[in-house]
């Protein structure tokens, strides 16, 4: 199945933003495409979990990659997390816990303040 890169639809869009932060959607595709589809999973209780509430949990990623700001990523990532936390599913869990702490390492690289957000 096709995914998109919403990461490379954003960035395209921002380049006519006068005032662009999108040095975070450089980090790593991952959560884009792995996160959507594990969310649904465990909010379904279930794999593979039903693909209209995969198409929604896209469509939520889409969304804060193409339109939010990166406090908003970092809200849904963190969000992520806390909805492994509490699954049942550790195969899943635990691929959430590997993408998001895969993401964050890389953000120690970005330059600046933007190394040092809160976490």
């Amino acid at each position: 199945m096709w995914v998109p890169d919403f990461v490379i639809s954003r960035m395209i869009w921002s380049l006519s933003m006068a005032w662009r932060d999108e040095s975070w959607l450089s980090l790593t595709p991952e959560p884009e495409r792995l996160l959507p589809p594990a969310r649904a999973a465990i909010r379904a209780g279930r794999r593979p979990a039903p693909e209209t509430l995969v198409a929604q949990e896209r469509a939520l990623a889409e969304r804060l990659v193409l339109r939010a700001r990166r406090d908003a990523w970092e809200l849904w990532l963190r969000e992520t997390v806390a909805l492994a936390a509490d699954a049942d599913d550790e195969e899943t869990s635990t691929l959430v816990r590997e993408v998001v702490a895969n993401h964050d390492a890389l953000a120690l690289g970005l330059p600046g303040r933007e190394r040092w957000s809160k976490r």
